[in-house]
């Protein structure tokens, strides 16, 4: 596969898919066909483990992993020994990285949109009072998946610096959207222009209905065991 034909997996959200486990959590793997990483990584080692399993994914053969923002329930899942290989570079946003270092991975904390390899891209990180967030963008510019995990700065705002940093357009918009008002998921529809928009984890039931209503053709289910080929 080249880097813009890249398939996506869910392996946790708040909500299961059939045979998987549920946690209060994020983890998104990408295989891109030439390396293979993971964004965000649950709350529970053991909900993690369990359901990349399940779902045929190897933790401990990825080249990388990306955080988003360095709350426990996307660091989580790091923190099992032997889950990932020792020494496994972890991009993160400005933040506390000594419970990464103590399991072995390489944190290398990322300070503005950067190309983490071919078509993956750290966006951000944005500032949300004392939190860095940031998203990954994936794919090309005539085609993007942009990955987010609490979006505490508003997944508007992760969207419209995606646009900004990166151009082209955005095909996909997914992962925790932190509870939104209404005016900024209208926004996000406008920046994003015809994208998909699968909101998961922190985003709630509003949101989630206000999606499905207004925006029918582009609103898409989130939940563990999700694949989606981009």
């Amino acid at each position: 596969m080249p880097a813009t034909d890249m398939r996506l997996v869910v392996l946790v959200d708040n909500e299961p898919g059939p045979g998987l486990r549920a946690d209060w959590g994020l983890s998104i793997y990408v295989d891109s066909g030439s390396w293979r990483a993971v964004f965000d990584a649950d709350s529970d080692p053991a909900v993690l483990e369990f359901n990349a399993g399940k779902l045929g994914v190897d933790l401990g053969s990825l080249d990388f992993a990306v955080v988003s923002h360095h709350h426990l329930d996307h660091v989580g899942g790091f923190l099992g020994k032997g889950l990932f290989r020792e020494g496994m570079p972890v991009y993160v946003p400005p933040g506390p990285t000594d419970r990464l270092e103590s399991v072995g991975l390489r944190p290398i904390v990322v300070e503005s949109t950067r190309e983490l390899a071919p078509g993956a891209h750290a966006v951000g990180p944005l500032q949300a009072g004392h939190l860095h967030e940031m998203a990954l963008a994936l794919g090309s510019a005539g085609s993007r998946a942009l990955l987010v995990g609490c979006s505490h700065p508003g997944v508007d705002a992760l969207a419209a610096r995606a646009a900004s940093d990166l151009g082209g357009t955005i095909s996909f918009v997914m992962g925790g959207f932190h509870a939104p008002s209404r005016a900024v998921l209208d926004r996000l529809a406008e920046i994003s222009g015809s994208a998909r928009i699968c909101p998961g984890h922190c985003s709630g039931d509003e949101a989630k209905a206000y999606l499905r209503s207004k925006y029918p053709d582009r609103y898409c289910e989130f939940r563990s065991g999700l694949v989606m080929d981009i």
